[in-house]
């Protein structure tokens, strides 16, 4: 077998002559690396980015400036590629004497290269020689390289040689395998395996095809994520701000710098080969840049779309641009955030304004975001999260919502509508009359002033909804008319079709409520109806648990003893309502109960008046009082009432407790007594109200079925009926379907009866950071941005079914899942990864199969998937179609549902 050797007579001393070469080192134009490559080419991005990092040459004469991308590409060639790409092709040496064995013909030029690759061990010279054999009459180096001679070229260019020999046996799962040289198909597998190469098809791998040069280029390209090279000129950077000529990274030594960019720069997102403006790259993501042979920017590449970046809110407290400091309010406790004073943040308010460290104002609310590129990150940039613009205005009220106190004005001159904040202290008036809140209508025309982003006064200079206050005549029903006097005038206003009516103190008030001699204001609308009505001279007071004395029908008098004995008589109106534990009676099946003497009422009461008379069968208060020897419970049933009730053996109801009698109720409690003895002053039942917090297993929307399991591991399925209240995490109404399987519900019982059912709001992430000094963790989504959570000292931790009170026994990188329970205390539940096989995911079930033993396929478990699982290998966001059986996956299960996904 010939042998690679020094000194034997007759051979050429190799240099390396211009000509030769047929990619020379002359630069390149990132505009256009070579003409015939043409914009939107499919491996446009991989040439150009090996072109601009030297790895890649242009022809030369006639050639100069071309590419011919589909010509195939000769070993020789490729394996200065390889060279190029491995960073050591200013390795050789062109001044040795080189002798190749007679069948390797190599042209002089590239033998320096060859020699260089024998040496790094990417070529081994007796393979070489055996391949050159078996292709007599051809010339080894000008060759065309084949697939399955690629394939083993870039796997011992980034360094897996030893791989592909421990799978030198293995069948590639190719349909063509017996085509591929028994050799190489370790290589292959590694090759397809690190996602080096795919098949020409599914099942196909053609191992004898030739390589072009844009195919050649491709392969060198992705294998860069294989390797740890840094080619002259490349920076790696994470992107800060850009424009169209501009582009500031932030550098691995924390030094930020800025790059002027070429008009004809080559920008490309993460994980796509299509150009993109530079405006689409994802700020505070990393990206490499290329330079071309100006200095400016060629190429542009984001290599990781993930902010690298955590943000903190709180309210400012002070700015010390002495020492490039500023103080924050987070949680009620003041941290300090810095910013490299030789790079100030930017900062803006709501409403895009530009401020600056001089003229931002303190004690407003703000978010940070700071750095995670550096170890003492420092902030990059500052949202006040209000506006704090200082200004007055004239115009119409476009909207105007009393609740959250958000205004919106028709500017008088320019007919904008500006979206307005008005504080909880804002005056408004009219008629230099103080006004409240809910008299501001939409068609007022206003003057207001705005300090510090909020709306601090108003002054209505014309209303479009005026109000009349006057004293009431008459409601007369027949014409939907209401008569009232003002300054002695007679005046009347028709009843728009909805209207309402307000007394205080008194809930479900009506038309029939008010009465001749009432005080009462009218508000009206544009048509000059009244929408509103309210009566200012009386408010109802209630009597609770009064005892019946007697009812004198004809006199309609009610005479009754409140719970100090006190007699009181009220006059029964024709506007008097009835109700037995809120449903309505009438006066005739009222009379029965409120004629029994020693029956137990509630009255509310204006003057000598009754309006209400609820006849009790229930008490629900706050326990003051549990006395078991006495037998009685005492409740406060208001701010100012309470009521003492005796009881004998009552039943007694609390949810998940088994075994309870009355001893259980403690001072504190919330409970519902029932009555249920003729004279209604004896307890029966007592019904504990209780919050409970639970996981939700099964949802039947159909069937109106809700399943939950209890913390003792106990499965309930309950009945969902049409009283049940069903809440989001923000107190709306939802359907029983919006509440999704794995997740957490809050459930207020009345003794056995959920009375309603509220969704609990969940934080699921990766732990960045743990401050355990200042109570807080930085938690990255799936999405990869990064939040600071205050968790403070009441805390909860679950970890391994361990509970712990101290951040401490958390880590970076573990998964959390954060909550409130059902007392408001943070629980931060830690949860440990499992690593299975896959055995399939079904499509039509939505649920992925695991093995529960490698070695066994039949025993397997189903798990769900989270609406928002992150399915991801590394970097890269991958879906259920990437789960193949067999894959090992690293998983994070939270109450049987999986939330996250490794491959």
């Amino acid at each position: 077998m010939n042998t690679l050797s020094k000194g034997i007579c007759g051979l050429l001393v190799a240099s390396l002559i211009g000509t030769g070469v047929a990619w020379t080192t002359s630069p390149v134009s990132a505009a256009s690396p070579f003409t015939d490559v043409k914009a939107g080419h499919w491996a446009d991005k991989h040439i150009t980015k090996l072109a601009l990092q030297g790895i890649l040459k242009g022809g030369t004469g006639s050639a100069a400036g071309t590419f011919s991308p589909g010509k195939a590409v000769s070993r020789q060639e490729a394996v200065i590629i390889a060279l190029r790409f491995m960073g050591v092709a200013n390795e050789i040496k062109t001044t040795d004497v080189l002798v190749f064995p007679s069948d390797m013909v190599i042209k002089e030029d590239y033998k320096p290269y060859i020699k260089l690759a024998l040496l790094k061990k990417i070529l081994v010279i007796d393979e070489e020689v055996e391949l050159a054999k078996k292709e007599k009459g051809k010339e080894w180096g000008s060759s065309p390289a084949t697939r399955e001679w690629m394939a083993k070229l870039l796997v011992r260019a980034i360094g897996k040689d030893a791989d592909a020999k421990l799978l030198a046996d293995k069948a590639t799962s190719f349909g063509d395998d017996a085509k591929i040289d028994t050799k190489l198909k370790g290589y292959v597998n590694v090759a397809v395996s690190s996602k080096l190469v795919t098949g020409v098809t599914a099942t196909k791998f053609d191992p004898l095809a030739i390589v072009t040069r844009e195919t050649a280029s491709t392969l060198f390209s992705r294998a860069e994520s294989q390797i740890s090279v840094t080619y002259p000129g490349q920076i790696f950077g994470t992107l800060l701000s850009s424009s169209a000529s501009k582009i500031s990274l932030m550098l691995a030594d924390g030094t930020a710098k800025d790059y002027n960019l070429s008009p004809t720069a080559s920008i490309y997102s993460f994980n796509s080969d299509l150009t993109t403006a530079i405006t689409n790259l994802k700020q505070y993501g990393e990206v490499t840049l290329l330079p071309n042979s100006d200095g400016s920017i060629g190429y542009v590449e984001q290599t990781n779309e993930t902010p690298k970046v955590k943000t903190v809110e709180g309210t400012l407290s002070l700015v010390v641009k002495s020492k490039s400091r500023l103080t924050l309010s987070v949680g009620g406790v003041d941290e300090d955030y810095f910013y490299d004073p030789q790079r100030a943040p930017t900062i803006t308010d709501a409403n895009g304004q530009a401020l600056t460290l001089d003229n931002i104002p303190v004690n407003v609310p703000v978010k940070l975001t700071i750095d995670a590129f550096r170890p003492d990150g420092k902030i990059i940039s500052i949202t006040v999260t209000q506006s704090v613009s200082n200004k007055t205005g004239i115009g119409t009220v476009a909207a105007w919502d009393v609740a959250n106190r958000k205004l919106q004005v028709k500017d008088s001159s320019s007919d904008k509508v500006d979206s307005l904040n008005v504080a909880a202290n804002a005056t408004i008036k009219y008629n230099n009359v103080n006004q409240t809140f809910d008299q501001l209508k939409v068609g007022d025309a206003i003057s207001y002033e705005v300090k510090t982003g909020v709306v601090t006064s108003i002054v209505v200079t014309k209303t479009e909804q005026p109000t009349i206050t006057g004293t009431l005549d008459a409601v007369i029903k027949s014409n939907n008319s209401i008569q009232y006097t003002v300054n002695n005038n007679l005046e009347v206003k028709r009843l728009a079709d909805s209207y309402t009516v307000k007394i205080e103190g008194y809930s479900d008030v009506t038309i029939d409520d008010v009465v001749k001699g009432d005080t009462i204001t009218l508000t009206l609308n544009d048509a000059g109806k009244v929408t509103k009505i309210t009566v200012l001279n009386r408010s109802v007071n209630t009597l609770y648990s009064a005892t019946v004395i007697s009812y004198v029908a004809k006199a309609k008098t009610l005479i009754v003893n409140d719970s100090a004995g006190v007699k009181h008589n009220f006059n029964i109106t024709p506007t008097t309502r009835f109700d037995l534990n809120g449903t309505v009676l009438s006066l005739e099946s009222a009379t029965s109960f409120i004629s029994t003497e020693g029956k137990r009422i509630s009255v509310g009461f204006s003057g000598d008046n009754a309006v209400f008379v609820s006849v009790i069968a229930k008490y629900t208060g706050t326990v003051l009082e549990n006395n078991i020897q006495a037998k009685t419970i005492k409740l406060s049933l208001d701010s100012s009432n309470s009521i003492t009730v005796p009881y004998i053996f009552p039943s007694v109801e609390i949810y998940g407790q088994t075994s309870k009698t009355y001893t259980d109720i403690k001072v504190g409690d919330v409970v519902t007594l029932q009555l249920g003895n003729n004279t209604q002053d004896q307890a029966t039942g007592i019904l504990l109200h209780k919050t409970v917090q639970l996981e939700v297993v099964s949802v039947d929307a159909l069937g109106n079925r809700l399943g939950i399991k209890r913390s003792d591991g106990i499965v309930e399925s309950w009945q969902i009926n049409a009283s049940t209240v069903l809440q989001d995490d923000n107190g709306a109404t939802i359907n029983l379907n919006s509440i999704a399987v794995g997740s957490v519900v809050n459930v207020s019982f009345q003794g056995l009866t959920a009375v309603k059912i509220k969704t609990v709001p969940v934080t699921i992430g990766k732990v960045t950071t743990v401050n355990a000094a200042a109570g807080s963790l930085d938690i990255a989504s799936s999405t990869g941005s990064v939040s600071t959570k205050v968790i403070g000292t009441n805390v909860t931790i679950i970890r391994d079914n361990n509970k712990h009170t101290s951040l401490s026994v958390i880590q970076p990188e573990d998964r959390v899942e954060i909550r409130k329970d059902e007392t408001d205390r943070t629980v931060i539940e830690v949860i440990t990864p499992v690593k299975k096989p896959v055995l399939k995911f079904d499509t039509v079930s939505q649920l992925l199969y695991i093995n529960e033993k490698a070695t066994n396929a039949t025993v397997y478990t189903s798990y769900s998937l989270h609406p928002k699982v992150n399915i991801h290998q590394g970097t890269k966001t991958l879906t259920t179609d990437d789960l193949n059986y067999g894959d090992s996956l690293t998983l994070y299960i939270l109450r049987g549902t999986i939330i996250e996904i490794i491959k």
